[in-house]
């Protein structure tokens, strides 16, 4: 067998027997070498096409993957090894101008197989220098993409058994372990019975958290047109605010409600850009006169733009009053709520039909991975269900099992509880919540040096591991004061060294500056500062501030 997983057979002139899938060699013979790799063969004479050697793949064969999965581990750890002790090598924000890949591949596939020492080599000349490295300790631009060991081996394993539970039955211990994990998390969150698989409730993976909206949307939508008639449709409207996700709108426009009613309130920065509950209650109360039908209210913890948290409590109660499905998108701090002293962010949650966090966010557990809990899991699955013939097997009772297809858009999962399941038992959640408090106090580190620079403010209060800030106005200049802030951030950016992101409040450029990533520390968030302090520096002395 060559390295690349490829049986060969000979010319005639030994022959070979393979035991337990390990190549074992009787006879003469010689492997097939194609000008990029070679390795041991196993030969059979019994074996030609037109006199030529005939090649037979084996895709998966134990100690192949045993050799190479070693190899490729090894990779792995390296490259993180590097992103710590080698920064210089591995610019944060990627370097490379775009179509920079099709230059440095072939047009086409290559017709026989190449070595994985070739194509590490590739990894490392070609691909490499196009990755914007999210998980080096200096990546402070967007909600981490967490990373762990824990996360990974379940990663690894999750692919090494690749399951796919769409039904019980097709892997009863992927559903099962899904339903208890996800209780565990939920009781991590002190979230409400009813959200547990114990009662009318209960938890589903979704890959992300624009799934998990999008799903909930539909199963909001279906249960109001039961009651008012699917000819009701074109009145249906949907209530946020103007800092809720893009994907919210995205799920509503696949869900088919109309543009024109989509609601996003207006915040500001005198409710730290939280949405009003008056605003709520008076659009609603305008939308009922015009014979509209509200149906569904998206609240937010830990908005994108700026960690903003919805009022929950008054909000759900306006929710309640009229019957409307309120959602909560938590999907980055609701990681944080399983810190007790964070847990006062999703107040209210009782009032909730659904709740979401992205584990894969700040939680440890890798992409993709997307708790979504919901109240009544009859309204979900009623919205998604389909049952074709050839996915029937018969059941006591409608409850006797789970069947995760009728929770999801797609049909085919992986079996993501296993990432997650290994991450809560080899940390344990106290660890877990020290690591999410050692973020927020490396925020307010960062934080603190933009506080005492004259020069930068703090635009919004910060709750967890986000701070917004930026250069301050001159002479009140806004316009000129948002140059400036975009001159920092891509002069910051172009060093490589680390990299932040923007977004915009009130019409006001504003830095972000997001601890997240696995590996970062004091001492990072400490150059980091001064990589900003000396850029801005030079922007002030050049008389551009």
């Amino acid at each position: 067998m060559t390295s690349n997983g490829v049986w060969e057979y000979g010319n005639g002139n030994g022959i070979g027997t393979s035991t337990n899938g390990n190549s074992i060699e009787n006879g003469l013979g010689s492997s097939i070498e194609n000008g990029h790799g070679k390795g041991n063969s196993n030969v059979n004479g019994n074996e030609k096409v037109n006199g030529a050697k005939v090649i037979k793949m084996k895709p998966m064969e134990s100690e192949m993957l045993r050799e190479q999965g070693h190899i490729m581990v090894d990779f792995i750890a390296d490259y993180y090894k590097n992103l710590e002790d080698s920064p210089h090598d591995f610019p944060v924000l990627s370097q490379v101008q775009p179509g920079y890949l099709r230059d440095v591949l072939p047009d086409s596939a290559p017709d026989q197989p190449e070595s994985l020492k070739e194509l590490l080599d590739d990894v490392s000349k070609k691909i490499i220098p196009g990755i914007t490295h999210w998980q080096s300790p200096s990546y402070f631009a967007y909600y981490a993409s967490s990373t762990s060991v824990a996360g990974f081996l379940g990663e690894m394993l999750n692919a090494g058994l690749s399951v796919v539970g769409f039904t019980w039955l097709t892997s009863p211990a992927a559903t099962e372990l899904e339903v208890i994990v996800l209780d565990w998390l939920a009781k991590l969150l002190q979230l409400p019975n009813h959200f547990l698989s114990t009662g009318k409730g209960g938890g589903v993976i979704q890959g992300t958290g624009c799934e998990a909206v999008l799903v909930v949307v539909l199963a909001a939508r279906d249960r109001i047109l039961k009651k008012v008639g699917i000819t009701s449709l074109p009145r249906l409207v949907v209530y946020a605010s103007d800092q809720t996700h893009s994907s919210f709108r995205k799920a509503c426009l696949i869900g088919g409600i109309h543009e024109e009613n989509i609601r996003l309130l207006k915040t500001d920065s005198s409710t730290n850009y939280e949405m009003p509950p008056e605003s709520l209650e008076e659009a609603i109360s305008h939308d009922l006169a015009k014979g509209f039908i509200p149906f569904f209210i998206c609240a937010t913890v830990g908005t994108t733009s700026s960690a903003a948290v919805d009022p929950l409590v008054p909000l759900g109660e306006i929710g309640k009053s009229y019957g409307i499905w309120m959602h909560v998108d938590a999907a980055y701090a609701g990681n944080a709520c399983i810190c007790p002293e964070y847990r006062k962010f999703i107040d209210g949650i009782e009032n909730a039909d659904s709740f979401n966090i992205n584990a894969h966010k700040w939680l440890f557990a890798n992409q993709t991975c997307s708790p979504l809990w919901v109240k009544d899991r009859y309204s979900l699955i009623d919205a998604l269900k389909t049952n074709p013939e050839y996915l029937e097997y018969k059941v006591s009772k409608r409850d006797a099992v789970v069947n995760y297809k009728d929770w999801q858009i797609s049909l085919s999962r992986r079996f993501r509880s296993l990432k997650l399941w290994m991450v809560l038992r080899l940390y344990g959640s106290e660890n877990l919540r020290n690591f999410i408090r050692d973020h927020v106090n490396l925020a307010k580190h960062f934080e603190d040096y933009v506080a005492q620079d004259p020069h930068f403010e703090v635009v919004t209060i910060r709750y967890f591991s986000l701070v917004c800030f930026r250069l301050v106005t001159v002479d009140g200049d806004e316009d000129k004061c948002n140059e400036r802030n975009r001159e920092l951030l891509a002069a910051v950016n172009s060093t490589g060294k680390i990299f932040i992101s923007h977004t915009t409040l009130s019409g006001k450029f504003i830095l972000r500056f997001a601890v997240g990533a696995p590996l970062t520390e004091e001492k990072h968030v400490t150059e980091a500062w001064q990589i900003i302090h000396k850029h801005a520096s030079i922007l002030i002395r050049n008389g551009n501030c």
